[in-house]
């Protein structure tokens, strides 16, 4: 398992989150968003269009980007890289 932590610097859309999980469902391994907001702890499936859309993604909010399964490094350094270009 991969695990990498980053700050989110802006809101994220709701355009920008389907896209990231479209273009998260290209990995086998299975790739998780781990995060509080609003004194609650989300977990998402990123691969999940509607998990994603029903959680807000508010700037300043810490992610935890986790990979696992057999494409999970590659899987990481893409996600992150995707987040970077949306956050």
């Amino acid at each position: 398992m991969r695990v990498h932590e980053f700050k989110v610097t802006k809101d994220l859309e709701r355009s920008d989150l389907s896209g990231i999980s479209v273009k998260s469902s290209h990995f086998i391994s299975d790739i998780t968003l781990d995060f509080q907001w609003d004194d609650q702890h989300h977990k998402v499936d990123v691969k999940s269009v509607l998990g994603m859309l029903i959680v807000p993604i508010k700037a300043g909010t810490t992610l935890r980007l986790l990979t696992r399964g057999k494409d999970e490094e590659e899987a990481m350094h893409f996600m992150f890289d995707l987040f970077r270009i949306f956050c």
